[in-house]
């Protein structure tokens, strides 16, 4: 079919068509790509493979070059199927198996260089956290947040999950997240938050459905055994040993008992057995047992003695996992630290776009960041920003940056000298919360088309409910419950065209018209919606947006609304499977667009009320489908999606040409198969219009809203093939032209 394709190319349009083909290839080989970034710090395993450090962490895979020191990091984007990772394993045959806890298993083959991923334990009734995997001949077993399965990788059509366990024992009553599984001998070890349990690993021999088939231990009820959240096991030439919150244990098979065998003040998390030595990796350090003594390898030069894994290499050198300061490795009596670059955490609260294009974030718990483009700075250190969480940040008219946060006030970048302040209960009339007088909850920042800075005051010890600190001055000024902000309890803000919207956990939503007057109160109105006086979803409002049409959209805890002014009500939009109910995020971007985050995914509007996309972690590259946060970056049309694990970056075109001449369409050549094709319009301005032609003048399609074309005339007819001609107008008169090549199979 490409031959004949390019047989026809050749003899009909060949020269025309070579163009447009060359344009396709500069301008959109990016268009629809995501981007991924995550905080891979956090290692939770690691092993060893010809050389190279394989690493899980919870942000993906990272793999160091133990000859060359070279780093190398992979996400969901290329080829796992999550990147919140907990286990890696090596099996016989030189497969690296690595389990996340959105239940995919990924198998990555070397030789072919290729990942496949495992959806088996995410089809069924409940979605398994994958946290710990064992190859055992042709057989995994398999740990994670409900028990032990047997998966055979091999099985048609795409493995299977032979049996799972989740009764480990008369004691293990009850589903228990899996540590460790260890083989020894015949037998099977499994650890678990809740005690350990063994059982013959003989599965077609021996029921292990049936609990009674397990021994297990917990402390209540086990003697010797001080601690039962077990975080790994092993043996030592057939003796067991775990490791636990208090030390390591050793178990006694005479009488089923325990003995303490040292650590007892440690959190041992892994354990490395070489030579004779017994490697324990805990949170304070390394500690190797040799000739029935405990030894401490010195923490000088480690970047931070708390260690979640370890591994020894051919030569002798430690490699450990930190947990949040990447990888170390101690080699001729130094330690070396790997720290790989990144944000500071996989939280992402809020963004904001800067006027150089730099991205800011609020991380929450890791408080903020800001990316250039290249390189991931961490604004932890700056002496201004408060241990708290930081929930907000926003640009202001001068581009000066905010951040607000949970506990710790407000805080200022001057964009002139980029010197921080930050302003708290002491300094401003910001008041803290009844208890605790000097915790000052600042949930949000909104800035209006005049430059004013909105903060709503979470929670306030007094009156007090909104500060604003008007354009171009570092004053405050102070709006009480008496003006009408009735609710202590205030999230999101968004001020627009002189009105300041305040979403309430609990009590609706707040329109305060403060009729571009912030320091005339005297015209002010307010208007208060709610659930049952005006048809919101719910009176948890989780955020508020304003499209280009002056339209408002509402998002609460259970789904998404639009206000009808004619009606005088709000109308619930129906959100498609899988998203929602909750919608925490509303973005609107150059063509109006509404991108709509919730906690299973996110959804596209277009600017006709149709949802156009729906992505998800299961049919596109997002990185999570708990959305947090979404920035449209208006001059390159990039979608920044912030989620409780990682951000994403999506290259949508939607970004408004400057020159009408920059409007082009794609795929170009467009062709035609089954009729459901589509083709774009690529920078094409917010109610610009589309008039589409044959070369010989006949007017074939008129689109007047959208930047979408399925290929048909105004009857309805799929077109001939052959070349078309696009005209673009946009609401100022400005005119474009460009051509469309259609192929027919």
């Amino acid at each position: 079919m490409i031959q004949i394709i390019s047989k026809i190319m050749k003899k009909k349009i060949y020269l025309p068509l070579i163009f447009l083909v060359l344009i396709f290839k500069l301008v959109f080989a990016g268009i629809g790509d995501w981007t991924t970034y995550t905080n891979k710090n956090q290692i939770q395993e690691v092993t060893l493979k010809d050389g190279e450090l394989w690493c899980a962490t919870t942000g993906g895979v990272v793999m160091l070059d133990t000859q060359n020191d070279s780093i190398s990091q992979l996400t969901n984007v290329d080829g796992l199927g999550g990147n919140y990772l907990s286990s890696v394993a090596l099996d016989s045959s030189g497969n690296l198996w690595l389990g996340s806890s959105n239940g995919t298993l990924n198998k990555y083959d070397s030789k072919e260089d290729y990942w496949d991923v495992y959806y088996t334990f995410v089809s069924g009734e409940k979605t398994f956290s994958i946290r710990e995997i064992v190859a055992d001949e042709e057989i995994l077993w398999v740990g994670s947040d409900i028990g032990v399965s047997v998966f055979n990788p091999d099985k048609p059509p795409h493995g299977e999950i032979t049996e799972t366990y989740k009764r480990l024992g008369e004691l293990l009553n009850v589903e228990a997240d899996v540590n460790s599984i260890h083989l020894v001998g015949d037998k099977i070890w499994v650890g678990t938050e809740k005690g350990v349990a063994f059982a013959p690993k003989d599965y077609r021999k021996v029921n292990l459905m049936d609990y009674i088939n397990w021994t297990s231990f917990v402390k209540e009820s086990s003697p010797g055994l001080t601690d039962d959240y077990v975080y790994t096991v092993t043996d030592v030439e057939g003796e067991v040993l775990i490791g636990t919150r208090r030390g390591v244990f050793k178990f006694a098979p005479v009488d089923s008992s325990w003995n303490s065998f040292g650590l007892e003040n440690r959190a041992v998390r892994d354990f490395e057995y070489v030579n004779g030595r017994l490697i324990a990796c805990t949170n304070g350090g390394i500690y190797i047992h040799e000739d029935g003594v405990w030894s401490h390898l010195s923490n000088t030069g480690l970047s931070t003695a708390n260690l979640n894994s370890v591994v020894m290499d051919e030569s002798g050198s430690l490699w450990v996992g930190t947990a949040g300061k990447g990888i170390s490795c101690y080699k001729e009596n130094q330690w070396k630290n790997y720290v790989i670059d990144g944000p500071p955490g996989n939280l992402f609260w809020d963004m904001e776009v800067d006027s150089e294009g730099k991205l800011w974030c609020a991380n929450e718990i890791d408080r903020a960041s800001y990316f250039d483009g290249s390189q991931w700075t961490s604004l932890s250190s700056v002496p201004e920003m408060p241990t708290r969480r930081i929930v907000a940040v926003e640009k202001d008219k001068e581009d000066n940056i905010w951040f607000s946060s949970w506990g710790g006030g407000v805080i200022k970048m001057n964009w002139e000298d980029t010197t921080w302040f930050r302003y708290t209960e002491k300094n401003s009339p910001l008041k803290g919360i009844v208890d605790y007088p000097d915790y000052v909850v600042v949930s949000d920042i909104a800035v209006d088309e005049m430059g004013n800075r909105w903060f709503p005051n979470w929670e306030a010890l007094d009156a007090t409910r909104v500060l604003c600190v008007p354009a171009s001055k570092d004053t405050f000024l102070i709006y009480y419950e008496d003006d009408g902000i009735n609710s202590l309890l205030m999230w999101k803000v968004k001020a627009d065209q002189g009105h300041l919207y305040i979403c309430f956990r609990g009590e609706g939503l707040l329109d305060y018209n403060y009729n571009w007057t912030v320091e005339d109160k005297a015209d002010d109105k307010v208007t208060h919606y709610t659930e049952t006086e005006d048809h919101l979803s719910s009176n948890t409002v989780r955020i508020v947006e304003v499209d280009k049409n002056g339209t408002l959209w509402v998002g609460t805890s259970a789904g998404l609304d639009t206000l009808d002014l004619e009606w005088g009500r709000f109308r619930r939009v129906v959100l498609p499977e899988p998203l929602g109910p909750q919608v925490d995020v509303i973005a609107v971007d150059g063509r109006n667009n509404k991108w709509i985050g919730t906690q299973n995914g996110l959804g596209m509007i277009n600017s006709r009320g149709q949802f156009e996309h729906v992505f998800t972690t299961f049919n596109s590259k997002i990185c999570d489908n708990e959305i947090k946060a979404i920035k449209i970056d208006h001059e390159t049309g990039e979608v920044w999606i912030g989620t409780t694990n990682g951000l994403s970056r999506y290259e949508s075109g939607i970004a408004p040409a400057k020159d009408l001449s920059e409007v082009t369409a794609y795929p170009n050549p467009f062709v035609i198969r089954e009729g459901r094709e589509k083709l774009t319009f690529d920078k094409l301005p917010y109610r610009a219009k589309i008039r589409i032609y044959t070369v010989a003048g006949e007017l074939v399609r008129e689109i007047e809203s959208g930047d979408k074309w399925d290929g048909r005339n105004e009857e309805g007819f799929l077109v001939s093939g052959g070349i078309y001609l696009f005209f673009v107008t946009d609401p100022s008169g400005d005119k474009a032209m460009g051509k469309i090549a259609i192929i027919r199979e």
